[in-house]
């Protein structure tokens, strides 16, 4: 009887644990728990990846690992495989991403510093760059040819411009002042410190030396040269969250032609019973100055700034807003471009709002050569540009400009040269108005900037 009692709870038993095992399973009877599902999907993209990488099929280990992260899959070696293939694809913008995601998970380890300071040194990121290299270990350092220094970087550059300001229009009866502003002459330095690993002070000075000549009908009245003083200081912060932002502010001292307006009177005079005359002297000079502030933002592909401005050139206050996009379409310094678009303010002046738009492209050519194009269209007249270390203030306004350079980038210094096409207008004046004309410039130039 006991025997037969055991018998039949066994049988009890049997019977109901299944059931009971139906209820405590998930809905989707028949499917291995979520948990399982996910580690045989993450061993999978471990062994495709791996293979991928050991063939050298890097677009395709591309393609799973964008899948796999769609799938909210991410592991160590995902992501480092996925920086290698970006590199080796030269897209080193992505690669730097990835790079910095596997560092994260081991910190110390010097191969992968590496590879993440030449990532971001490739895809236009000095500033990271300069800052992991200063974690590095010293042979490491070594290695990758990192010695800090309180200079950042010296610039020297100079060139001559040449134009074409010999219009007939001075030729005409009743034109009695007419200033030309031909061949011009400039050199500048620039010298920038690093104050920390995230703060920098860029100071230059500029000068020009311009040919002037003043006419009257066709009398040359006087010839002279007439030169600018320029001083640019800027001050650059640059935060974890890749924002730059700082300030920049100029002096300028500024030879002028000076005019006096005289009256004659009598048979010697303008007209039938007299009129204007003018005189003009040389060695006057006034003083302007700016102010500017930016911001930027460095994303994967791309850099948006904006910059705003205010100076009192001639005298007269000039308020200025700019913004510009800076793109890099392959994650790389091969091929980028700048489009920007500037207002001008002048509430007092002759012109009140003045509009200027830009481009600028750049490619790598071969080797260490890169080959940029710029051109721009607009009234530049005090135009404040490359956070005021370039300034229109040029005594006849600059109404559409392009150029050309090439450059050589070797280890430490970098050497360019160039020419730009500039038209300009001059203004011929008379006792009742006067008449607008334009004149070609042809510039030519040479820089040499050294990194430290």
């Amino acid at each position: 009887m006991y025997r037969l009692g055991i018998t039949l709870l066994l049988i009890i038993l049997a019977l109901s644990s299944p059931r009971a095992q139906d209820r405590q399973r998930p809905e989707q009877t028949g499917i291995l728990p979520r948990l399982w599902v996910d580690s045989l999907r993450v061993k999978y993209i471990d062994s495709l990846t791996y293979r991928q990488y050991l063939d050298g099929d890097y677009r395709s280990l591309i393609e799973t690992s964008n899948i796999a992260r769609n799938e909210g899959i991410s592991f160590y070696y995902l992501n480092y495989r996925t920086a290698i293939a970006y590199y080796l694809l030269k897209d080193y913008a992505k690669a730097a991403t990835f790079y910095k995601a596997t560092l994260s998970e081991t910190p110390d380890d010097q191969q992968l510093k590496k590879s993440l300071y030449y990532a971001y040194l490739l895809s236009g990121q000095k500033e990271n760059a300069a800052i992991l290299a200063g974690t590095m270990a010293p042979h490491t350092q070594a290695i990758v040819g990192y010695n800090p220094s309180v200079m950042d970087q010296l610039s020297l550059s100079g060139g001559y411009l040449m134009n074409d300001n010999k219009p007939d229009i001075h030729r005409a009866a009743g034109f009695d002042s007419l200033n030309q502003y031909q061949n011009m002459g400039f050199s500048a330095l620039g010298i920038g410190f690093r104050l920390s690993e995230r703060t920098k002070l860029k100071l230059g000075y500029q000068l020009y030396n311009t040919r002037f000549q003043r006419s009257a009908g066709t009398t040359l009245i006087m010839e002279d040269d007439l030169t600018q003083h320029q001083l640019v200081a800027a001050l650059e912060f640059f935060t974890p969250s890749n924002i730059t932002w700082g300030f920049a502010g100029g002096y300028y001292n500024i030879e002028k032609a000076g005019t006096t307006q005289i009256t004659t009177t009598g048979s010697d005079g303008q007209g039938a019973g007299g009129g204007n005359g003018y005189t003009t002297s040389t060695g006057e000079r006034m003083s302007a100055w700016s102010l500017l502030a930016f911001l930027n933002k460095r994303y994967t592909y791309t850099l948006p700034e904006i910059a705003v401005a205010y100076s009192n050139f001639g005298g007269t206050e000039q308020y200025q807003a700019k913004g510009s996009l800076t793109y890099y379409p392959l994650g790389n310094l091969n091929f980028y471009g700048i489009s920007a678009a500037a207002l001008i303010y002048t509430p007092n002046g002759w012109i009140t709002e003045q509009y200027i738009l830009s481009q600028h492209l750049g490619v790598k050519l071969f080797g260490p050569v890169w080959l940029d194009a710029n051109a721009s269209i607009g009234n530049h007249l005090n135009y404040i540009s490359e956070h005021s270390f370039l300034v229109y203030d040029t005594y006849d306004p600059i109404k559409a400009l392009a150029g050309i350079s090439l450059s050589c980038y070797l280890k430490r210094m970098t050497v360019t040269t160039g020419y730009q096409w500039q038209q300009k207008e001059g203004y011929a004046f008379s006792s009742t108005g006067y008449t607008p004309y334009k004149y070609n410039n042809h510039l030519i130039n040479i820089a040499f900037l050294w990194n430290f």
